[in-house]
């Protein structure tokens, strides 16, 4: 009962801040189940069900409050979709943990940014101006962030998410709420995936989900009610300390 009631809390703490700033969740799932004991044939495919709850259960809180724009999303979704492979493969053609070190420095560093910059909320635009520009951005940031994936195991959010605020000049609240969007489908794609080879640990999965649902349903009404500036810091400052994990387990790979 105290395993249960462990991984219960897990999926809320994790899904509640990975639907606040569009991670998904499984930046903070993964090394937790990782401490908790849990087999490592079972940790991704048990982390990745949960941050598929939580996709499902946030996009559906935001959409209630926010309208997606319909075509960008699709102009993200395709290429990361498809650019996920390509980072898997190349975690095996190249030096991966040199490439998740770099990696790695690069998204801290824009974390620090969205947390220390004093830029005006009122720079950002609403969805009506969108233009080819912003589908090619869109393009962009999707392939970008299924090759980030794809090599470091992080959600493509915590490239998307930055995408959105600074490139596209996207609201914060809709850039977190259409990474969610984003997360679902290829969520999906993995979860299919990972249960047919049978790596995901139900009884684990279960409670995980389970707070996964009330971490995805609190998260976004949390955010929503955020100003600007306070939800960017806290997206920088969650991005932060993913990359930071990552950063540091390469370097003792590298070491090692």
């Amino acid at each position: 009962m105290i395993s249960l009631l462990i991984y219960f809390l897990v999926g809320i703490i994790a899904s509640l801040l990975g639907s606040m700033a569009g991670l998904g969740g499984g930046f903070l799932a993964i090394p937790s189940l990782y401490y908790l004991g849990v087999q490592l044939q079972y940790v991704v495919g048990t982390s990745k069900f949960m941050v598929f709850v939580n996709s499902v259960v946030s996009t559906y809180r935001y959409s209630r409050k926010m309208k997606f724009p319909v075509k960008l999303y699709v102009s993200v979704v395709a290429p990361m979709i498809l650019t996920a492979y390509l980072g898997a493969y190349l975690v095996v053609v190249l030096p991966s943990k040199i490439l998740v070190l770099v990696i790695g420095v690069i998204l801290l560093a824009g974390s620090i940014r969205m947390i220390i910059s004093t830029r005006s909320s009122s720079s950002t635009r609403d969805t009506k101006p969108m233009n080819n520009r912003m589908y090619v951005l869109g393009v962009f940031s999707g392939s970008v962030a299924g090759i980030v994936a794809g090599i470091s195991g992080l959600g493509g959010g915590i490239v998307n998410v930055p995408v959105f605020i600074y490139l596209l000049g996207l609201d914060p609240h809709l850039a977190v709420s259409l990474s969610m969007a984003c997360i679902l489908p290829s969520a999906l794609s993995s979860v299919v995936r990972h249960v047919i080879d049978n790596v995901v640990d139900w009884n684990i999965a279960v409670p995980l989900s389970i707070g996964a649902i009330i971490g995805g349903w609190i998260g976004p009404r949390i955010a929503l009610g955020l100003k600007k500036e306070t939800l960017r810091r806290i997206i920088g400052l969650i991005i932060a300390i993913a990359t930071t994990r990552i950063i540091v387990e390469a370097i003792i790979g590298l070491t090692s």
